[in-house]
């Protein structure tokens, strides 16, 4: 009886590993979110790579992406860059056929939006999400401390494979108290909720609101 209580318990503890494995992992899953790592961002493009609709290749710390209209190849240079810039295409809005490519950089990040179709690049500030009915863009980005610049919210209208900017929203419209965008998301097509997050002298002060369209205005609520 021992003996079989002892291959008993050996069981056990090995499932209850596997279980506490499968749930480590599903944590460690990479998502395309704002705030993201390099490395999930070479996550995010390998399992990416065999779903897109296009041809892409990876050539060192170049990406080449062929859209209808021609090959692009990221980063984009206006001058040399070093080795620490690195591309990746980290998401495929499909319903309206753009790529998105993420560039790690030296300073920062830089984001672009590239259709598919006619090859225009849109060079974003932050982290696109598609609306509902997939007719806008919103765009957006977060700051941590009152150190930091505060971003911009922006939503365009997708018309004819092209962003026009319908509402520009700056956190730091108030200079006393610049504010930060948290835990944006579409409620409806025409409506984007937000939490206002205000930094002061190291504290936190949050407030719900909204942007609302109102005779086709965007209105801050």
């Amino acid at each position: 009886m021992s003996n079989i209580s002892l291959l008993q318990k050996t069981a056990l503890s090995f499932l209850f590993w596997l279980f506490c494995s499968a749930i480590a992992t599903t944590a460690m899953a990479c998502e395309f979110e704002v705030e993201l790592e390099q490395s999930c961002a070479q996550e995010l493009e390998e399992d990416l790579l065999p779903k897109v609709p296009f041809q892409v290749q990876r050539n060192s710390n170049f990406l080449h992406l062929q859209t209808k209209a021609g090959a692009l190849a990221f980063p984009v240079f206006k001058e040399k860059t070093d080795e620490d810039t690195l591309p990746y295409l980290v998401s495929y809005l499909k319903p309206v056929q753009l790529a998105v490519v993420w560039v790690f950089e030296y300073r920062g990040r830089s984001v672009y939006l590239i259709n598919t179709q006619t090859g225009l690049q849109t060079q974003i500030n932050g982290f696109p999400l598609l609306s509902p009915d997939n007719k806008r863009l919103l765009v957006y980005s977060e700051a941590h401390s009152d150190k930091e610049n505060a971003n911009l919210v922006v939503i365009y209208r997708i018309r004819n494979h092209k962003l026009y900017a319908e509402m520009v929203l700056s956190g730091d419209d108030n200079r006393i108290q610049p504010w930060n965008p948290l835990d944006v998301r579409w409620v409806s097509p025409d409506k984007v909720e937000f939490i206002r997050l205000h930094y002061h002298n190291g504290e936190e002060d949050q407030k719900l609101q909204s942007l609302q369209l109102q005779q086709g205005k965007w209105q801050l609520l």
